[in-house]
């Protein structure tokens, strides 16, 4: 939609008011937001016959405008000033808080690459970062202290843990169960405290489940769920942030902190999917249509864990 030659009265007046409160505003900028749904628009109010019309805003026009400029930065897409909105309950337009999601959750895998290659720069991009070193100095411990790393050096394991992370996400498939029973450690499950058989077993539950969070899976979920039930997941997020170790929380800047909970609204929304499935499964209920985004993990037979207590190796993460 192209801009108005001359901003309208209304407009003036809200920019002058903005910018008596030291908010750094103009006409363009406001229709910026305007157009991607950060702030509603104005209604046209017919004035009487031979009158015209004039552009009336909400009464809170103002403040969405702060609130939306507070959280703005130079560079920053707008999605992400979305994503604090909502979190905060302000009230957006769905095609607002869709188009955020679809934004977050696809990922482009180039057509010269798969989804390994792409796993893999992602982990050297995250082990570029000081919290992405520290992250691995913590899994390194992880695999040390599960023993699963069964001769290899624990900082190759470990290696080959963020690269299945990053592939499950992007909906690639682990190589093996022993991948899989390394992913599991490395993560701070105690899967190697099963014996063998159940290990195996519940390695290759968990393989289903993680089909069930790659960036495909929640983008689909995203997508489909009510807003008010995407909304109702994320202090639910908050609470379970809030549990990670210190030594986690900390890998986490403030600012990146404050956006996981709507970001990973999606992922407790299928959570409450899988749960329910299983449930059914185990008390013999058989649902028409499957509530998952996919129907593989609709299938599992539930697989109990215990309470808590290579290089890249292409053969374990392709």
């Amino acid at each position: 939609m192209p801009r108005p030659a001359t901003p309208s009265r209304a407009t003036k007046a809200l920019v002058a008011e903005l910018r008596a409160q030291g908010v750094p505003c103009s006409p363009r900028r406001l229709e910026d937001w305007r157009r991607v749904g950060l702030v509603p628009r104005g209604h046209r109010r017919f004035l009487g016959r031979g009158r015209g019309t004039e552009v009336v805003y909400p009464d809170d026009m103002a403040e969405r405008c702060c609130q939306v400029a507070k959280r703005m930065r130079r560079g920053q897409p707008w999605q992400i000033v979305a994503f604090s909105l909502f979190a905060g309950g302000v009230d957006l337009p769905e095609e607002t808080i869709r188009a955020a999601y679809r934004w977050a959750l696809t990922v482009e895998v180039p057509a010269d690459s798969d989804e390994l290659d792409v796993a893999e720069r992602g982990v050297d991009q995250l082990l570029s970062t000081v919290a992405g070193r520290r992250l691995e100095v913590l899994v390194t411990a992880q695999v040390k202290r599960s023993g699963v790393a069964q001769g290899e050096p624990p900082a190759a394991v470990a290696r080959g843990v963020l690269t299945n992370l990053f592939l499950v996400q992007l909906g690639g498939e682990v190589a093996d169960d022993q991948a899989t029973i390394e992913l599991l450690a490395g993560i701070g499950l105690p899967i190697a405290e099963l014996p063998p058989d159940e290990r195996v077993q519940a390695a290759r539950f968990m393989d289903a489940v993680f089909s069930a969070f790659s960036f495909d899976e929640l983008a689909g979920v995203a997508e489909h769920t009510p807003l008010d039930e995407l909304q109702a997941a994320i202090p639910v997020v908050a609470n379970l942030l809030d549990l990670l170790p210190p030594a986690l929380r900390a890998l986490v800047p403030g600012t990146v902190a404050e956006l996981l909970p709507p970001l990973l609204a999606p992922l407790v929304v299928q959570l409450g999917h899988i749960a329910t499935s299983l449930d059914a499964s185990q008390h013999g209920v058989y649902q028409s249509e499957p509530a998952l985004a996919s129907q593989r993990p609709a299938t599992m037979d539930p697989m109990p864990l215990p309470s808590p207590s290579h290089h890249e190796r292409e053969a374990r993460s392709a």
